[in-house]
């Protein structure tokens, strides 16, 4: 029965089945029924030895077994025993005795006793039912708490082992009921559950987490927050801070009052971090590219001209006031001291004040033993002052009054960079801070002292110019005189070998005719070659100096080609070669004589030289307003990569020492080409030849330069 299970105690697992058989049996019709039919023998059989004693109604036993069967069976049971009762007592107890036959004046007993015993069935079929609900109802609140203590512990295990800072406080002192381990190694390992949060954690009041619990507390309102900085005082002494964003909850008794504060925290330290070093990275990314930036065009302006005093100016008005608020150049002078070049300032209230400056640099000096200028120059390296005072300002002045003057430009903070350069300063680059309130660090020495560098190989780079162009010019001046002095004694050396040469002419009968003649004819070819060098030497003089002139005239090219091609016919004889040219009677055309026919004999020379005593052969054509010479050799050819070079000063495709020669002959030939506005190249294989490509317009232009290549 449903109340003896709620009174009963629990089973024990192994009696769990039997208890579970014996229920299904209690439960089925025939042990219903079969408890109505045995209490009804029982109340008979207890009225019959008990008759005698609860004379004169025989329905009071009957009654309970009525009562028993109604009870335990239900409705059924209970009429099964109401109707064997009636005719229990109506067979043994009512007259006329063991007969079924009653009497008028015990039938209302019969009939009075059928309504209550159905009134007493109905009562306990309902009786039973209600015990059945309450017995549901019982079970159904003891699974109810079951669950909710259930619900509750694996509520607490959630919380205990969240991947978050959990922290449950109760009452308006916000008493610590719950800390789960995360929370407890955030706050030190503090015994902290029962305490209120102003006496666990005495700092969390000074950094408003008290009061901001005392609002939820007080509005129920939640409150969130997003990376909120917490200090933790820890045991050793030392302080640990990290980022939290939490969540505030007010907690609501059955009631619905609010009796409590729930605290969820996830620590954003690491990204807080993160998003901190990726911006600390951006800022240096985005610095070190302004920097590059800077650097990039500081170069281009440092690139821009050899005049480096003018570029450093320039460059020091680059840098201010990205970088400065003043910049001053001093740059060494042949004695050995500075000289300033250049003052530049950021402010135009400073121009004043620049130019005083400036001038008292120059006329007094300015600097002190201590200056850092002055020990940068002297010992190379560079000085960072973060703080200026005045006190070093007048210590590093050679004047008082230089030292008022600067001291009235505020200075705050000084870098002073050497232009070194292979161990040799060069001058000093001297930055300022002041209106900007900028003050130097490493990362600003750093990159100035790039700048140092990069203006130290420009300023360098610009006296090395200086010097070589000081060179050349020493050298052209050399050459022009060599060469003057050199052709002088030809002519008469020339001469003399003339007159020797007719001299020999009139003793035809002499021994010594022949001798003289082979003397003559060799020295007359040293002569005429040594006259050709010194006049490729004078020819160079004049283009370095700008002097070749044009004298453009009307002329047969063709005529011309012949004559030289006439000219060297016995030297190509001489060594095995043989010239063909391939003309037209006339070309006409607006050329410089000389200086074409020079052209052609360089080109003619050249073949020879290196035609490996094969034929020459030798091309002249008319294209379109245009003449077309070619010279074209079987010799040894030009290697592909002597091509680009050949037409430069001094440059040679081949030993020297087997061929002779300074290297200028084509390089003056294209110098002329050039200056007439035509063009000259060649075409080579190794070991087959070369053919040169002169091509020259017919009409000379407006205006030819007279040195183009100077």
């Amino acid at each position: 029965m449903p109340t003896r299970e709620l009174s009963a105690p629990a089973p024990s697992p192994a009696s769990a089945p039997r208890l579970a058989r014996l229920r299904r049996f209690s439960e089925s019709p025939l042990a219903r029924y079969g408890m109505a039919v045995l209490s009804t023998l029982a109340a008979l059989l207890l009225q019959q030895l008990l008759g005698k004693l609860i004379h004169p109604t025989p329905f009071i036993l009957f009654f309970g077994a009525v009562m028993l069967s109604g009870w335990w069976g239900g409705g059924g049971p209970g009429l099964l025993s109401v109707g064997l009762s009636l005719l229990a007592v109506d067979y043994y107890f009512l007259p006329p005795f063991h007969s079924f036959k009653f009497q008028e004046d015990v039938g209302a007993s019969l009939i009075l006793f059928a309504a209550i015993a159905t009134a007493i069935t109905r009562l306990n079929v309902k009786l039973r039912q209600t015990n059945a609900e309450r017995t549901e109802l019982l079970l159904r609140e003891r699974q109810a708490r079951l669950d909710a203590e259930a619900e509750r512990a694996r509520l607490r295990e959630l919380f205990i082992h969240a991947p978050a800072h959990v922290a449950l406080f109760h009452g308006p002192d916000h008493i610590y009921t719950l800390s789960n381990p995360l929370n407890d190694e955030a706050l030190g390992h503090r015994q902290v559950l029962g305490k209120p949060l102003r006496e666990a954690i005495p700092e969390a009041a000074d950094q408003g987490f008290v009061a901001l619990l005392d609002r939820v507390y007080a509005t129920g309102e939640p409150f969130h927050a997003q990376e909120m900085p917490v200090k933790i005082s820890l045991q050793d002494g030392t302080e640990r801070e990290f980022f939290i964003s939490f969540v505030y909850q007010p907690t609501r008794n059955a009631r619905g009052q609010i009796d409590g504060v729930a605290t969820f925290g996830f620590d954003v330290t690491d990204l807080v971090r993160a998003r901190t070093e990726h911006r600390r990275v951006e800022e240096e990314l985005r610095r070190a590219e302004a920097n590059a930036r800077f650097l990039s065009e500081a170069s281009a302006v440092l690139a821009s001209s050899l005049d480096y005093e003018s570029t450093l100016s320039n460059v020091a008005r680059l840098a201010v006031p990205m970088l400065a608020d003043w910049c001053v150049i001093d740059l060494a002078q042949p004695d050995g001291t500075l000289q300033r070049v250049a003052t530049v300032c950021a402010s135009p209230e400073d121009s004043e004040r620049a130019l005083q400056v400036q001038q008292l640099r120059t006329t007094t000096g300015g600097l002190s033993s201590q200056s850092p200028i002055l020990l940068a120059f002297q010992q190379g390296h560079s000085f960072l002052i973060p703080i200026l005072t005045p006190e070093f300002l007048r210590e590093s002045s050679q004047t008082e009054e230089f030292a008022q003057v600067l001291a009235s430009a505020r200075p705050l903070s000084f870098i002073a960079a050497p232009l070194v350069v292979r161990g040799r300063s060069l001058g000093v680059l001297s930055f300022v801070t002041s209106r900007s309130g900028r003050r130097y660090t490493e990362v600003e020495l750093e990159l100035l002292e790039e700048l140092a560098r990069r203006a130290a190989l420009s300023v360098e780079n610009a006296l090395l110019y200086r010097s070589a162009q000081e060179a050349i010019r020493l050298r052209d001046e050399f050459l022009s005189i060599a060469s003057h002095e050199l052709k002088t004694p030809l002519t008469p050396l020339s001469l003399k070998l003339q007159m020797l040469g007719r001299e020999a002419r009139r003793q035809p009968e002499s021994p010594f005719r022949k001798a003289v003649e082979d003397y003559i004819t060799v020295g007359s070819r040293q002569v005429k070659k040594l006259s050709e060098l010194v006049s490729d030497l004078l020819d160079v003089a004049r283009i370095a100096g700008g002097r070749l002139r044009l004298e453009f005239e009307e002329m047969d090219l063709g005529v011309l080609t012949r004559e030289v091609t006439g000219r060297h016919e016995p030297e190509a004889a001489r060594v095995g070669s043989t010239l063909v040219l391939e003309a037209p009677e006339s070309v006409l055309g607006t050329w410089d004589r000389l200086r074409l026919e020079q052209v052609i004999t360089n080109l003619v020379d050249n073949a020879i030289k290196y035609g490996a005593g094969k034929p020459i052969r030798i091309q002249l054509e008319t294209d379109m307003g245009h003449s077309i010479l070619r010279v074209k050799d079987e010799g040894i050819g030009i290697a592909p990569e002597n091509l680009s070079r050949i037409f430069e000063r001094f440059e040679r495709a081949v030993s020297e020492r087997h061929y002779g020669g300074l290297g200028l002959g084509l390089y003056i030939t294209r110098t002329i080409v050039e200056a007439m506005g035509g063009r000259i190249q060649v075409d080579s294989t190794p070991g087959q030849g070369a053919t040169f490509t002169v091509v020259l317009p017919r009409k000379p232009r407006e205006e030819a330069p007279s040195n183009p290549s100077a």
